[in-house]
């Protein structure tokens, strides 16, 4: 089962200071500091937000059945993610190529009467866009969608091209469900998500490092017009009341939140920016000292840290401490 190969490869080093639950949110994407956190502090950032829809009844099972068989699923290979880069576009690209497929195919047959893989509106407000900008180059389309992703697909295990093929409807032509999917393919249902996700950012990672080879994708993908390093929009918020030279104090009574709101907002920043902001409220001569005794004590736990430096640094301290180091290795 690739999900528990998943839970235990994400176990091998969280799960030894966070509890299970720690996991499921980063698998579901959760946006709050400490799941962020987690993701960088553990190297897990290809894996955060890959199961979104992902039910904590459900992860609790496979879990404690994964704990208990581990070594079953410790070696197993676990195919492409880019979890935290692509979490944002995942959808959006998936579906948008679903309905522009389904679109193409019933164009040629000029069939004008289907209804559409989704009834997201702004999927729908995309292809209708895009209708209107590319409906005399239909030819162009059709060879140049079959022939990117037959490139892309080619490359990818067999199992996973298949199912991520049987799932497009076309002309007077279903797609298969999750359901069907894993009863045709012999997997487990709660593992043909995962699969379809990593194929989505398969394709999008040759999208975007490789638009001229792959323009037709690359259209697909979405593009915020403010693109940010960081992954919350209420930290950048953050950050540019703190460029402004406003003091935390300041900062939390403006936005209406705590004071410890307004620091996981700076560690989240120093987790992607390295020492940009962090220098302000942590000199380097004591972001040292922290990571020396995290690193002789060999943990990541706060509340171990703290104790063992007798409490000269509070834990927003030893958060940016940890936050910095990894975002020098990054940078690095």
């Amino acid at each position: 089962m690739l999900l528990a190969s998943i839970i235990i490869h994400a176990g091998r080093t969280i799960r030894q200071e966070r509890s299970a639950a720690s996991i499921y949110h980063l698998l579901q994407g959760k946006r709050s500091a400490q799941t962020l956190q987690d993701a960088h502090m553990y190297g897990l950032t290809h894996l955060f937000g890959i199961y979104p829809k992902l039910s904590r009844p459900l992860f609790d099972q496979v879990a404690a059945n994964a704990m208990n068989e581990a070594e079953r699923f410790e070696n197993n290979e676990i195919p492409y993610f880019k979890g935290m880069a692509f979490q944002t576009q995942t959808e959006p690209f998936l579906y948008r190529l679903l309905l522009l497929i389904q679109l193409l195919s019933n164009h040629v047959r000029e069939e004008k009467y289907y209804i559409p893989v989704t009834d997201d509106p702004a999927i729908q407000h995309w292809i209708k866009q895009w209708y209107r900008q590319e409906q005399h180059r239909w030819e162009d389309w059709r060879n140049g969608i079959y022939k990117e992703l037959y490139e892309l697909l080619e490359n990818l295990p067999s199992l996973q091209a298949d199912l991520f093929v049987d799932r497009l409807t076309g002309y007077r032509h279903i797609g298969l469900t999750t359901e069907q999917l894993a009863e045709k393919y012999n997997v487990h249902e709660v593992d043909v998500p995962l699969y379809q996700t990593s194929t989505v950012h398969h394709l999008l990672q040759h999208a975007e490092a490789e638009e001229a080879d792959f323009p037709h994708l690359a259209a697909l993908v979405e593009k915020p017009e403010h693109k940010t390093r960081t992954i919350t929009s209420t930290a950048q918020k953050t950050r540019t009341m703190l460029e402004r030279g406003l003091s935390l104090e300041q900062i939390a009574a403006v936005r209406g939140l705590t004071e410890n709101t307004i620091k996981d907002h700076i560690v989240e920043m120093t987790w992607l920016d390295g020492e940009e902001l962090s220098s302000r409220f942590l000199p380097e001569a004591d972001a040292r000292i922290i990571l020396e005794c995290a690193a002789q004590a060999g943990t990541k736990k706060l509340k171990q840290i703290h104790a063992l430096l007798e409490g000269k640094y509070d834990y927003f301290q030893i958060r940016l401490a940890l936050a910095l180091q990894r975002g020098q290795e990054v940078q690095a």
